[in-house]
């Protein structure tokens, strides 16, 4: 389980997926850019993402889904 910390309200928020948009439940900031902490330990993840750039090639040629 994944968690991060919203700036605007000082709450943290929680999920079971890295990917996708992250929106804080309770003020609603987007908190996507945000950095991933383990929700037990509460030490810092680092998740690696596929660049912009590959994405956006992807899309274009129809791929619904890339292997990171």
């Amino acid at each position: 389980m994944y968690q991060k910390n919203c700036d605007r309200c000082c709450r943290p928020s929680f999920s079971s997926s890295e990917k996708g948009e992250w929106l804080c439940p309770i003020c609603g900031q987007d908190l996507t850019i945000y950095p991933f902490f383990d929700a037990m330990t509460l030490e810092r993840i680092n998740i690696k993402r596929p660049a912009l750039r590959k994405k956006t090639e992807a899309y274009r040629k129809g791929y619904a889904y890339m292997k990171v």
